[in-house]
Order: C-alpha cells, then structure tokens, then sequence
C-alpha cells in the first residue's frame, strides 16, 4: 500500500512538473515575441524621428528663405514662372501585339448552314 502512494505521489509530481514546465516553456515564446516586437518598434521610433527632423528642416527653410518655397511650389506643384520653358520628355510605347492562340483552335458548338 505504501509502495502504491509512493507511486502516486511521485506520478503527481511528474504531471505537476509538466504543467510547470510547459507554462514556462510558453513564456519563453511570449517573451521572445514581444523583444522582436520591441527591437520592431524601436527601428521605426528611429525612423520616425530621422523623418521627423527633415520635416522640420524643410519647415525652417520653408518659413526662412523664399527660394525654398520656390523650389518646393515648382517641385511639389509643378509650378513654373512667366517665361519659363517646360519641356516635356515622354518615352514612346510600342504598339500591342496581336493576340495569338497558344491553344487548340476551339470547335464551334453550333454551324449555321451556308
């Protein structure tokens, strides 16, 4: 009888363990997760902040030096002065090809009588 609880107990253990093991092994996933989430939001935090002196570099240029705004109205809107001369380059495209049958040529379901 004594040999039987031992048993008992000792299968407990193990199930006890188990549980303990799998619920730390699934921490371990979580908190690998949220490090590559973590490493993830901290590149774009400094993405976000390099942007974000540019944009504050072309508002002091902006707000400063009127060739700024020139060249961002003729850049952004495609504004040009009285007398200027716009050329516009366009690449040429070739005409379509013909459509070919790669298939079998297909049977009529129905012939209309000549």
């Amino acid at each position: 009888m004594r040999r039987v609880s031992y048993i008992l107990l000792a299968l407990a253990a193990l199930v006890v363990l188990g549980l303990l093991s799998s619920i730390v092994n699934h921490g371990f996933g979580e908190l690998a997760a949220a490090e590559m989430e973590r490493a993830n939001l901290e590149e774009r935090i400094v993405e976000l902040s390099e942007s974000i002196s540019e944009f504050e570099a072309t508002l002091e240029a902006i707000r400063s030096d009127p060739a700024a705004v020139e060249s961002l109205a003729r850049f952004e809107l495609g504004w040009v002065r009285p007398g200027d001369t716009v050329i516009l380059l366009t690449t040429p495209t070739p005409p379509p090809e013909p459509a070919t049958l790669t298939g079998p040529t297909p049977t009529p379901i129905l012939s209309l009588p000549h």
